[in-house]
């Protein structure tokens, strides 16, 4: 049975208007949903500040309470409360950098940038993309796990943040029992993998990889499902594609032009097919310049794209294990014994001899 776990109450979804778990999304607490707005609608020049909080990983299970104030782990240190650097890019085009060190210690907490501009929105993809670039840097020397956990935006003097943006978790869990055990045929393990494999990625260009994979192999496998309902005396019509839900992907911020013609997940799955080449390839062409996976609008078109792609994807995928359940399920299971919790014994893993 599903089982919701406590979002912990006063947040507010800006961005994008409807939830996907492991899409990039902005959200604010309702105290200062109003000062947000207000802030957004005023559109004047302003100075903010930005800090990235740093972690090995990108946490993907709890409500946002939990998400928030969950610790961070990381092997950054800096000498002192904080470290001011710069990053120079050539000529005048350079961004000064505080690093934070956590209270009483030498990890840093946080980085921080100083963005000015007329709207908050604008402030997470120019920081991502600033403050990815410093980690890049960093690697040439510190070769460390280092990624963005979240980014907390803060007017210019507050103590609190407006807003923050963070990759939406899975706030849903599963309450298991009491039961005996489940049935994996071979030729879908293969498709369990990797819908696992995309859910527990904190990398959107591989969730999105892991998401084509999935929609990919589904053609192969429909073929595999009809060949054994015809072999089995069970020839029973496949599911179709998921129908799109326009409404869901006009609240993420496609535009009609792309929408316009789309009826199934197949459309979607080749109308974005741009994003899957630009992550498989470096170059697409010798003339482009290869895709920035650290520009803060990639990154955030890549989580969108992503967390779309994989939810019809796994919707494709279980239409298919529902059928093959309901319709093939008993056939493909005879002659399987039933494993009695009473001679567990007789039921271990013996691995074949070493070769």
């Amino acid at each position: 049975m599903s089982k919701a776990r406590a979002q912990g109450g006063g947040w507010l979804l800006v961005d994008p208007k409807t939830p996907l778990p492991c899409c990039l999304g902005v959200i604010v607490r309702e105290s200062r949903a109003d000062d947000l707005r207000k802030t957004e609608q005023e559109g004047r020049e302003r100075t903010f500040a930005v800090r990235a909080v740093l972690s090995d990983h990108v946490p993907l299970a709890g409500g946002l309470a939990e998400i928030l104030t969950r610790s961070s782990y990381h092997s950054l240190a800096v000498n002192g409360r904080k470290l001011s650097i710069y990053l120079h890019h050539g000529g005048r085009d350079a961004v000064y950098f505080d690093l934070v060190a956590k209270p009483a210690e030498d990890w840093v907490d946080y980085i921080e940038v100083i963005v000015q501009s007329r709207y908050p929105s604008n402030c997470f993809w120019a920081a991502r993309t600033a403050v990815s670039q410093l980690l890049d840097s960093m690697m040439r020397t510190a070769w460390l796990p280092l990624t963005i956990s979240r980014l907390d935006l803060y007017l210019e003097g507050d103590e609190s943040p407006l807003c923050q943006q963070l990759v939406l978790p899975f706030n849903e869990g599963v309450q298991w029992g009491p039961m005996g055990g489940m049935h994996q045929y071979a030729f879908l393990a293969p498709y369990d993998a990797l819908i696992r494999e995309a859910v527990t990625t904190t990398s959107p260009y591989y969730r999105l990889l892991c998401a084509y994979r999935l929609y990919e192999g589904l053609q192969p496998l429909r073929r595999t499902v009809r060949e054994l309902g015809q072999r089995l005396g069970a020839d029973v019509p496949l599911p179709k594609p998921p129908a799109l839900d326009l409404g869901l992907l006009k609240s993420f911020g496609f535009r009609d032009d792309f929408l316009c013609g789309l009826k199934n997940a197949e459309d979607f799955w080749k109308r974005t097919s741009e994003f899957r080449n630009g992550a498989v390839h470096f170059l697409l062409d010798h003339s482009a310049a290869p895709v920035s996976l650290s520009d803060g609008r990639t990154y955030h078109s890549y989580s969108l794209v992503a967390a779309v792609l994989l939810h019809y994807s796994h919707l494709a995928f279980a239409s298919l294990h529902r059928h093959i359940a309901q319709h093939l399920g008993g056939r493909l299971e005879r002659g399987s014994i039933l494993p009695m919790v009473e001679r567990r014994a007789d039921f271990v893993l013996r691995p074949d001899p070493p070769t």
